[in-house]
């Protein structure tokens, strides 16, 4: 009879970040659902950020130097509910989904987390009208470019 816990695995990929001389600036945490997958199946994008920030971020914190930045995906409830501000401000760049829309409340948790010294980061910003507020609050906006022309593209980048 066993009367140890049950445990199960972690998966976390880590996804390097590159600034424009191609150095490594940071990593994105991203969770996985098993070892040899290239992508997430997340069907709760809240539990799947939960994870990653219980068991993944700790386990990539002590590979990582003191300026490196880790960027951590939160869908609305949890950027809501302050859990962005269980990691630490100096190492985590809080990535808004491109999920969350810039509701009151949401704003308002942003400013929040800027006030708190987090570094924002929109995720795969596509010019959509309406995000004014979280692009003036985001310190990083992360453009997605698939399925854009050039036009469309410096278009985009002129707006920011």
């Amino acid at each position: 009879m066993s009367t140890g816990g049950a445990y199960e695995p972690i998966f976390v990929a880590k996804q390097p970040i590159f600034d424009r001389n191609m150095d490594i600036w940071g990593h994105e945490l991203l969770f996985r659902h098993s070892a040899d997958t290239n992508r997430a199946r997340i069907t709760d994008a809240d539990q799947a950020t939960a994870k990653v920030i219980v068991d993944g971020f700790s386990l990539v914190q002590a590979g990582m130097g003191d300026k490196d930045k880790a960027l951590v995906n939160f869908p609305k409830r949890l950027l809501l509910d302050g859990s962005a501000e269980l990691l630490p401000v100096a190492q985590v760049v809080v990535e808004i989904l491109e999920t969350v829309e810039p509701e009151p409340e949401v704003v308002e948790a942003c400013k929040r987390l800027k006030k708190a010294g987090y570094t924002l980061a929109l995720d795969d910003f596509v010019g959509q009208p309406g995000y004014e507020p979280l692009l003036e609050l985001a310190d990083i906006v992360k453009v997605d470019v698939l399925g854009m022309d050039d036009d469309r593209v410096r278009s985009v980048a002129g707006s920011l």
